[in-house]
């Protein structure tokens, strides 16, 4: 297939160009409640190709670039039918001109020992076992979940001379949480891994039950006032990775971050803990054929490195770094029980949070928090947060405690003090 499309694109005189072949096989299991409702398996191969053209526009060289998907299936007169309106279009797009990524060529083996060396399924299998072992509460139970584990093969060729392959494994999924008594409440969560972590399913299982049998029992909505605000697990992932957004090329070439390298993004004075964190990889190379390698981001509140597109770095004059998803956080100095001994508000589950990296907002519907006044703690459900990172960032602390997902690893919780609450 690859050697048709090649084919094609030298027939149309395509000269630049990037290949994304790619092969995934995959594992869906279906529950309700205990019971194995459906399985599906499949093995999916995309091909992806970006045609680049170069032409000039009001004395200033550009480069045009549109993608297209290749079936597996398609003749050589289908594939050179789709290349060709590919490049046409690409002489639409007025994109200044910029070299794509350095060559690189690799064959990296697959890891035998990720996900134990086991197939999709059984992969898919071990996870349910692990996410229905805390399933033993009469009114707190998993009434439905999906769990998918997915296998991909990548190879990436490019006009450059760029020829690398790897393979990529992950398994997630979601599941909801009924409890009935003593009213019926019904909760969504989900999950994502890159490895076997069958501990970690496991206790976000048990973590969602109780969390959900506290949310029936919640009746009240907190006051309205500002709080010290635990945030936990997901919610300090959702908060933290806007740094990394704001470290990107696009976003600083575009004017929307004012980042650059040197500044001190958490402020000068910083009166809590300084944010040590680091982009991580999760794959050997983007998609675009740039190697990937960790990055330090943020070394004590100071910004040491921007990534991105290999476009969007070269229109800054650096090095393409590629674009990342996962963060490695340095750990704080305050157990999670010391952040507890003074009045604070913990939401634990909310309907949306969300997190603005341009403007530094935060906030969410809560649907059940833990709130202590000094002397008790009280479940609590309804209300809102509404917090800006950019006020507050010289300030937050973090957990000893460690939390680790497909996207994060670092503290398990966050305070971040005097934050508004919209209640009762």
């Amino acid at each position: 297939m690859i050697t048709k499309i090649l084919s094609a694109l030298n027939a149309l005189g395509v000269s630049v160009y990037n290949i994304v072949d790619q092969t995934t096989e995959s594992a869906e299991i279906y529950f309700i409640k205990k019971q194995e409702d459906m399985r599906r398996m499949k093995k999916i191969r995309e091909i992806s190709v970006i045609v680049y053209k170069d032409f000039d526009y009001m004395g200033k060289p550009m480069r045009g670039m549109s993608d297209v998907q290749i079936a597996p299936g398609m003749t050589e007169d289908e594939i050179l039918m789709k290349l060709s309106g590919a490049y046409d279009a690409a002489g639409y797009v007025k994109n200044p001109f910029f070299e794509l990524a350095d060559p690189n060529v690799d064959s990296i083996a697959p890891d035998t020992e990720k996900m134990n060396n086991l197939s999709s399924e059984d992969v898919a299998r071990v996870m349910a076992d692990a996410l229905y072992s805390p399933d033993t509460n009469a009114d707190a139970f998993i009434n439905s979940s999906e769990i998918f584990v997915e296998n991909t093969a990548y190879h990436i060729l490019s006009s450059r001379g760029t020829d690398v392959s790897f393979s990529k494994k992950r398994v997630w999924g979601e599941f909801v949480v009924q409890c009935v008594h003593p009213e019926d409440v019904e909760m969504y969560f989900d999950f994502e891994y890159d490895d076997l972590d069958t501990f970690a399913l496991s206790k976000l299982a048990s973590d969602a039950i109780t969390i959900v049998s506290d949310r029936a029992n919640a009746k009240e909505a907190p006051t309205a006032c500002e709080y010290d605000l635990i945030l936990t697990e997901k919610h300090v992932y959702t908060v933290l990775s806007s740094y990394l957004e704001k470290a990107d090329a696009a976003m600083i070439f575009a004017k929307y971050s004012p980042y650059e390298i040197g500044a001190c993004v958490q402020g000068e004075n910083i009166r809590g803990e300084k944010i040590n964190l680091i982009a991580v990889c999760d794959q050997p190379y983007a998609l675009d054929g740039v190697k990937l390698e960790n990055r330090q981001i943020l070394k004590d509140g100071v910004l040491k490195d921007i990534v991105g597109s290999t476009r969007f770095c070269r229109y800054l004059g650096i090095e393409p770094k590629g674009t990342y998803d996962a963060i490695r956080v340095e750990n704080g100095a305050l157990s999670l029980s010391e952040m507890k001994k003074k009045p604070y508000l913990m939401p634990v589950a909310f309907s949306d949070f969300q997190m603005d990296a341009m403007s530094g907002r935060f906030g969410g519907e809560i649907r059940l928090a833990y709130l202590f006044d000094g002397e008790n703690v009280k479940v609590v459900t309804g209300g809102s947060v509404n917090g800006s990172l950019l006020e507050k960032q010289d300030s937050i602390v973090f957990s000893k405690e460690a939390f680790k997902a497909s996207n994060y690893t670092g503290p398990a919780a966050m305070l971040i003090p005097g934050v508004s609450v919209a209640g009762a």
